[in-house]
């Protein structure tokens, strides 16, 4: 008789859904922002090394190198010694670049992951 039938089968299936709905929310939130934080990890770590390699390590390898470029040109060192600070700067700059490039990439995550909403600085000479 349908007068006895509160249809609770249909109402206990849609409740289930509904529970279902909510705990891949509150998972897929959990994600979001795990995945936000390593980002801004990320971002801090890489903006860290760009400080540190533009503040002390290139001027210090560009200054090696051109004192051992003098040096070789006078003759007080030899062609190795110029090659191996020539090799140094290089490295350095490669390190540099990399970690720009770290850093450029974690913004990006942010703004995917925050919807463009990110508050970060996005040009090479902003990151400090």
């Amino acid at each position: 008789m349908p007068i006895f039938d509160t249809n609770r089968g249909n109402v206990l299936q849609a409740l289930r859904r509904q529970d279902k709905a909510e705990d891949d929310a509150r998972a897929l939130e959990l994600r979001l922002r795990a995945e936000v934080g390593s980002a801004r990890q990320r971002y801090q770590s890489a903006t860290s090394e760009v400080a540190a390699l533009r503040a002390d390590i290139l001027p210090g390898a560009e200054s090696a190198f051109d004192a051992a470029t003098k040096g070789f040109e006078l003759g007080k060192f030899g062609y190795l010694d110029a090659l191996d600070a020539q090799r140094t700067l290089l490295q350095a700059r490669v390190q540099y670049l990399r970690s720009l490039a770290d850093a450029h990439r974690a913004v990006t995550d942010l703004d995917r992951l925050l919807g463009g909403a990110s508050s970060i600085p996005r040009s090479p000479d902003s990151i400090q």
